[in-house]
């Protein structure tokens, strides 16, 4: 208590040196006592707030709590979300499927593909389409035993059969750099225009007619060569692909064989009369 009540006194001093020195003496007096006085004021404010800091680490430690609570119900609700979106691409799919993680991916410029965690064990071959809940990925391409490679719509290799939902053109969907499709083989007057969205046209085995490709983002007219292009974005967002759905899978079946023929009866004996 009294190195308090004697830097009071020291300062109550200084103060009265202030009011009764000249203007030299107390420029020179208030620089000197600049720095302690700021530093007095700071101890004036950790002494004010010491009665609070139990309060101020309780607050701590519950936001902390609340803030791990509410990490936590993010992750279960992310998790819900993708069971939701699970149950809902099993349910939109009639034909016969196979749900599998995609365990890989190469997006390459020229290759954008993924490699799913099921193979020909599974039900998967070649051509099989790959869809999610949001539309059309892509198409298999390669299978093994275990794992089988989906060859993405953007990729430069990739051909849909497609169709504009609104007015029925049909054309070519093909892969495009950037992680965008271009919609060919359309005439210069074909009824499309930005926001139509585009489908399967169903021509082929591999995707069924009404699935959802991705919706156009503009219109180029060719005047010259008397055709349209229009660039598509895909409606799946193929760069967060966790879990897709394999259409049109087949499972070997042992053949049937056809049933045994009935043994025939033994002809009864003929004996002559006697």
């Amino acid at each position: 208590m009294r190195q308090p009540v004697r830097t009071s006194v020291i300062l109550a001093a200084s103060l009265v040196a202030l009011l009764v020195f000249s203007q030299p003496v107390r420029s020179a007096t208030l620089t000197i006592l600049r720095l302690p006085l700021s530093i007095l004021n700071g101890a004036l404010r950790v002494v004010r707030l010491l009665p609070q800091l139990p309060t101020v680490l309780d607050s701590h430690e519950q936001l902390r709590a609340e803030l791990l609570q509410n990490q936590m119900e993010i992750a279960q609700l992310r998790e819900q979300v993708r069971a939701e979106r699970e149950a809902q691409l099993l349910g939109a799919v009639s034909p016969p499927g196979v749900m599998a993680a995609v365990i890989g991916r190469s997006m390459l410029p020229t290759q954008q593909t993924v490699l799913l965690g099921k193979g020909r064990d599974h039900g998967i071959v070649r051509d099989t389409a790959v869809i999610d809940a949001a539309g059309v990925v892509g198409r298999v391409t390669g299978v093994s035993a275990t794992t089988a490679v989906v060859t993405l719509l953007t990729d430069a290799d990739s051909r849909v059969a497609a169709m504009v939902e609104r007015s029925r053109e049909t054309g070519l969907l093909v892969g495009r750099a950037r992680g965008v499709c271009e919609l060919i083989y359309l005439e210069l007057d074909a009824d499309v225009q930005e926001g139509d969205r585009i489908i399967t046209a169903g021509l082929g085995e591999a995707f069924p007619k009404g699935l959802l490709l991705g919706t156009v983002t503009s219109v180029v007219r060719h005047e010259a060569l008397g055709a349209s292009s229009v660039w598509v974005k895909p409606a799946v967002r193929l760069g967060r692909l966790e879990e897709v759905w394999c259409l049109a899978t087949k499972r070997a079946e042992p053949a049937m064989k056809p049933p045994a023929r009935p043994a025939s009866a033994p002809a009864p004996s003929r004996q002559k009369p006697r």
